[in-house]
């Protein structure tokens, strides 16, 4: 923990200690009382909510949005504080802004001058909740901008929401004031047991934290055993980070607190009594826990508390002061004062000033290795200045093109200013142009802003290949960029079927580099569809990425066609795409991911696309989910006009614990059985790769096997799930159906919804393209004997064909789920006109002849390295069947798809794998419930 130097030094007593005990063991209601202390940072350490946090704000004014003029910390604030108060929201006026704003008529506003959340009234609740009561909104006051997606009460393992039946709100003599909602969890979800639940969300008069205070009571007659107390929270628009962890948490991990820092604010979940808290986290979840394994008798009581806190700006610098100061602290400020090489002032920049601890001469310890990254965000205009916990610093910079040419030492102190002067480098300017390979410009385009040429953009380092900022956005083929000084690596892509357009590029101090680079299309996908079948916007709790943005960014990943599949809401986003411009390229589905307790079943999820106003509209057009079993929710969908794909996404871990909340979890064993029961109820297809998650792709592939072998005939999908921009891209990886008209702009819809449910004639890949026949079926199809002589050889014809930045090195051919023999190697490529490498393999099968399929072993694993020797393998690489059986074929690659994806190597390995092709080798016109074309 960093020490204040303002804190003197106190010898550990055992007085002492019992009194820091006693403190961190307080259960505190209130977050302001009668006393001022000086408290240790706690960006490094647990969090203890103090006393007298109103009193403090006599000794130092808060300085909550980056200061008024620089030299004075107090800006003038005449009166005493409003109370707390609570109204019900009416109109658009009354609730919070912002794209993941989801306060409507009715929910509850708690506020008081300094932050405002809302609580969503009794009924469905929003994303992924079953009912109101839970918080789904929270900003500040003034600004008003909602970035966070929801905290739902999460109790016991597996999780078990509760459902809260109806709201009170009330006041105090302190001007505090408190919404309160009671439920219950369900008797289904507890074995027997009855557990009433209370939460109440407390606020008072100038706080930037709200209290909530959950209290439980065991009804039943039966104790409730095993409950892990805590909360979901999806984040929304926030980046979740925590004290020596890396931002976009991942994993099991234990922290004081938990943070999500979005663009304007800045928010932090705590506990009170300074205890850890254990979280899961995922793509823009925690799972978080306060208490573990609390068991209550009949008529046991229990309770947990954790207060929200909700810093006015956007960046960590603002969480950890908001804790210091709820922790006792009073904070200090700096000032930055950007000057250039020759030391002219220069305006305040957009950009990123960096504060890292420095460890003290007089003690020589090293900062804590959990202390949180502390970084202010600065932006063009505004004062550089802002609120900090008391230390020794070194201050950086970088932004807008510049970054500092060296640190600066400063010493912050409570109630006190310290300013720092940072020389920056200078900047230069590089203006991009990309064009379309093979396109020309009419010569008068009647629309003003041009064609669209829309590409990612990747900056590195020439000299080291660092990335220089994250991936940026060219919609209209251009790109004007400030950089530092420099020789630059420029990077154009467009999803796997283009070639990079990349050059170096040196950027001078003061001057403007000019490009122009030519994305060229070079795979031949003809007669293929790019889909993205399942990703996620701000109307989604758990994702942070607006409609414009998610619209734009799958048009520079290449994804032809995408699923909006936000939670439990139907949502269709095509009227959109009109507005951008993209109707040529892109086409959006309407859909909806239906998740809940007993339709998930430890599962997952179902998407359900195209879906249109003809359903019911609770949640604007999604179908009812809660208390729904897939089956029933299956007899709803083929009841509604038209035709409809059903998907079942698996639940891997590694998705939000509310997938699937309420229901028991499925044992290991038993997901296969689970899965083929929803698929013989009439799901059309199974997502078999989910985002960057190989293994859990791997394990899904064995239960797609066993689904195959059963006669469950299923489409295999591929899908990034994306709720980011980064890290989980559009399209990565992505859907290829065969359709009879590939082109975006005149695609139709039921035949591609043909082409899930019926033809299955798909490939699903994050880079390489592959296909296969066998005479002239292709996958997804039957090929029967009457297609060839019964003992002759047919030839399974195989073609991978991918850009050049794309590698592909083996070729797995599986039947029945089991490798065929060794990998074969890739390489013979040759290059296309177009500019692509293809490889094209025969392997010749005999229908009806040779020792028939073996059984696969249980450890059989798809597209293994070692490549066992399953069916009847003949001289000159034919395989053998003498049984109707399916065919697979897999490619993986060794090099990373970098640089157009980063992250873990592992992770962005390209893979691709055709769909099924089923053989009849009887020629009764039917393999293993699909029956042969006529």
């Amino acid at each position: 923990m960093t020490r204040s130097p303002e804190c003197p030094r106190t010898p550990r007593s055992p007085a002492g200690r019992a009194a820091r005990r006693a403190l961190r063991a307080a259960r505190l209601f209130a977050l302001a009382l009668a006393s001022a202390t000086c408290a240790p940072p706690v960006q490094g350490g647990s969090v203890v909510v103090s006393s007298g946090a109103v009193e403090r704000l006599g000794m130092l004014c808060r300085w909550g949005r980056g200061g008024a003029e620089q030299g004075d910390l107090c800006p003038t604030d005449g009166g005493a504080a409003r109370p707390a108060r609570v109204r019900r929201i009416a109109g658009p006026a009354d609730a919070l802004s912002g794209p993941l704003a989801a306060g409507r008529p009715g929910d509850y506003v708690l506020e008081n001058d300094e932050i405002a959340v809302v609580v969503d009234q009794p009924g469905p609740g929003a994303g992924l909740a079953e009912s109101g009561g839970n918080l789904v909104d929270a900003a500040d006051a003034r600004a008003r901008r909602d970035e966070l997606g929801q905290i739902v009460t999460r109790l016991g393992a597996p999780p078990r929401q509760v459902i809260y039946r109806d709201i009170t709100t009330g006041g105090g003599e302190d001007g505090a004031a408190w919404i309160e909602a009671r439920g219950e969890v369900r008797r289904r979800d507890l074995a027997g047991g009855a557990l009433s639940v209370t939460t109440r969300y407390t606020l008072r008069p100038r706080d930037r934290a709200v209290m909530i205070t959950t209290s439980l009571r065991n009804d039943g007659d039966r104790p409730v055993e095993a409950l892990d107390l805590g909360d979901v929270v999806h984040w929304g628009a926030a980046e979740h980070v925590a004290p020596g962890m890396a931002p976009g948490l991942r994993g099991e991990h234990e922290a004081p607190y938990l943070a999500g820092v979005g663009a304007g604010v800045a928010y932090a979940l705590a506990p009170v009594d300074g205890a850890a808290v254990r979280a899961r986290s995922g793509e823009g979840f925690s799972d978080v826990t306060f208490a573990r394994q609390a068991a209550l008798p009949p008529g046991g009581r229990a309770a947990y508390q954790r207060i929200l806190a909700i810093a006015p700006r956007g960046d960590a610098l603002a969480v950890a002061t908001e804790l210091f100061f709820l922790g006792g602290g009073a904070p200090g400020g700096v000032a930055l004062e950007l000057v250039d090489g020759r030391g002219a002032p220069l305006p305040p920049l957009a950009g990123k000033a960096t504060l890292t601890p420095i460890a003290e001469a007089e003690d020589g310890a090293a900062p804590p290795a959990a202390a949180l990254d502390l970084w202010l965000r600065t932006s063009d205009g505004a004062p550089l200045a802002a609120e900090a916990p008391p230390g020794l610093y070194l201050v950086g910079f970088e932004g807008s093109g510049r970054r500092a040419l060296g640190g600066a030492r400063i010493r912050i102190r409570a109630g006190e200013i310290a300013p720092v002067r940072l020389t920056l480098s200078g900047a230069g300017r590089l203006y991009l142009g990309v064009h379309e390979g093979g396109a020309s410009a009419p010569a008068a385009d009647p629309d003003p802003l041009g064609p669209l040429a829309p590409a990612k953009v990747s900056l590195f380092d020439a000299a080291t290949g660092k990335a220089l900022s994250p991936p940026r956005l060219a919609l209209l083929g251009e790109l004007d960029a400030a950089l530092p000084p420099g020789r630059v690596r420029v990077v154009a892509s467009r999803g796997p079927e283009y070639a990079l357009a990349e050059a170096t590029v040196d950027i001078a101090d003061g001057g403007t580099s000019r490009l122009d680079l030519t994305l060229e299309r070079v795979v031949d996908t003809s007669g293929y569809i790019a889909c993205d079948l399942r990703q996620h916007t701000a109307r989604s709790a758990d994702a942070g990425v607006s409609s414009a943005a998610r619209l734009v960014w799958n048009a520079a990943e290449g994804v032809e066609c995408a699923v909006a599949s936000e939670h439990n809401l139907a949502s269709d986003l095509q009227r959109d795409v009109a507005a951008l411009r993209l109707e040529a390229r892109l086409r959006m589905l309407p859909g909806v991911e239906l998740t809940s307790g007993r339709s998930g079943a430890g599962l997952g999820s179902l998407g359900v696309f195209p879906l249109g106003g003809e359903a019911a509209a609770p949640r604007e057009g999604a179908l009812r989910w809660v208390d729904e079993t897939a089956s029933e929710i299956l007899r709803e969908v083929r009841a509604l006009p038209g035709e409809r794909v059903v998907q079942v996404s698996r639940q891997h871990g590694g998705g939000s614990p509310l997938h699937g909340s309420g229901a028991p979890q499925a044992a290991p064993d038993q997901g296969p059985s689970l899965l083929a029961q929803i698929v013989g109820d009439g799901a059309d297809a199974v997502e078999v790769w989910t985002g960057r998650d190989a293994a859990a792709r791997d394990r899904a592939l064995e239960e797609l096997w066993v689904l195959l072998r059963a006669s469950r005939p299923v489409t295999p999908t591929a899908t990034s799930d994306s709720h980011g921009l980064r890290g989980a891209e559009a399209g990565y990886p992505r859907t290829y159906v065969a359709v009879a008209d590939d082109d975006p702009g005149r695609l139709d819809v039921a035949d591609l919804v043909a082409g899930l449910r019926r033809r299955r004639d798909v490939v699903i890949t994050n880079g390489p393209f592959v296909t296969m026949r066998l005479g002239d079926t292709r996958q997804g199809g039957v090929a029967s004997v009457r297609r060839g002589s019964r003992g002759g050889p047919l030839s399974l014809s195989i073609r991978v064909e991918r850009a050049p930045w794309v590698d592909a090195r083996e070729l797995h051919v599986l039947v029945g789920g089991v490798a065929s023999g060794a990998p074969i190697p890739l390489e013979g490529a040759r290059t296309t006109p177009a500019g692509a490498l293809l490889d094209e393999i025969a392997i010749p099968i005999v229908l009806g002849a040779g020792g028939g399929r073996r059984p696969p072993r249980p450890d059989a694993r798809a597209g293994a390295a070692r490549g066992d020797r399953g069916p009847a393998q003949g001289a000159r690489g034919a395989i053998s069947v003498a049984e109707d059986t399916f065919v697979v074929a897999i490619v993986r690659g060794r090099r990373p798809l970098e640089p157009v994806l980063a992250g873990d190597p592992g992770e962005i390995l390209p893979f691709a794998m055709t769909a099924p092709l089923w053989i009849d080798a009887d020629g009764d016109g039917r393999s293993l419930g699909r029956a042969a074309a006529p």
